[in-house]
């Protein structure tokens, strides 16, 4: 089996900072992953942790040679980032061309903007949207009013408050698939459609699951309408067979009869005291 190439470009801003958390905590270590940003702010871009960054100031002959060179090679293409930003809006035709070419895989993770951005913003992510429909392979389309949902408690929420969330959730979304990414044998689960995903923690694996169930990203329709459905367990030991049968069991009772479910374990030294979930659900349609 051969090692997967990966590249995840954050695109804009928030892309930018999602990005750099992820290069923090270290996530695809021991894997063969570069961290690339995107975008048409210097200042944003000469700020980022990333060793190599994509600048949009450039004609489009020149673009989509500089994308076809820093894509070359590469297995998975993730796109993350808001929907609403010029970068966006830029970079998605170039580079959902160039993934086509190399034949790479793409999965994005991309947020629609929320009612209090402005009318540029929201025409951004329309045209962008539909230069993603289609022409990749997975797509997490996240409203960005559901961020609100993870603030409930708080009588007013900043669109930078909204945006720490979504940050929050584009690093958990690319940790989730670098986590469960080993090999090329692997490349079937980012070929999966319309996708929705969630993820908890709990004391046992059925509590766990229950939580990524919970997730405000996760609507119960996600889960009994998708055609595949992939399950995530992790701790810091092997866990009993009956616990992961029962968290395992906790989905499938809810899916269509012809629904196709994938279940990994995994062990993560770092989750001590909880198992950590994740819950993906996906349609073929994009």
């Amino acid at each position: 089996m051969n090692q997967l190439n990966i590249k995840v470009l954050g695109l804009g801003e928030g892309g930018a900072l999602a990005v750099n958390k992820m290069l923090a905590a270290n996530i695809g270590a021991g894997k063969n992953v570069e961290f690339i940003c995107v975008g048409t702010d210097e200042n944003i871009m000469l700020t980022s942790a990333t060793r190599r960054n994509l600048f949009l100031n450039r004609d489009s002959a020149t673009l989509y040679q500089n994308f076809s060179e820093a894509l070359s090679g590469a297995h998975i293409v993730f796109i993350v980032g808001g929907l609403g930003s010029t970068a966006a809006r830029s970079a998605v035709p170039i580079i959902t061309a160039c993934a086509q070419t190399l034949g790479a895989a793409t999965v994005a993770f991309v947020c629609r903007p929320s009612v209090l951005e402005n009318l540029l913003r929201k025409m951004n992510a329309d045209f962008t949207l539909k230069n993603l429909r289609g022409k990749v392979d997975t797509l997490f389309e996240l409203p960005a009013e559901k961020f609100f949902l993870f603030r409930m408690n708080q009588p007013q929420v900043s669109l930078a408050e909204l945006f720490d969330v979504a940050d929050e959730v584009f690093f958990h979304g690319v940790k989730i698939f670098l986590d469960m990414l080993t090999d090329d044998a692997d490349l079937m689960l980012c070929r999966w459609g319309n996708a929705a995903f969630g993820y908890g923690e709990g004391k046992t694996a059925p509590e766990a699951i229950k939580s990524a169930a919970k997730f405000p990203m996760l609507d119960a329709a996600d889960i009994t309408a998708a055609d595949g459905i992939f399950v995530s367990l992790s701790s810091a030991k092997t866990l009993p067979l009956h616990s992961v049968e029962s968290a395992n069991n906790f989905i499938r009772w809810q899916m269509k009869p012809d629904a196709e479910f994938f279940s990994r374990e995994s062990i993560d030294a770092a989750k001590v005291d909880k198992i950590f979930a994740a819950i993906i659900c996906t349609r073929k349609e994009v």
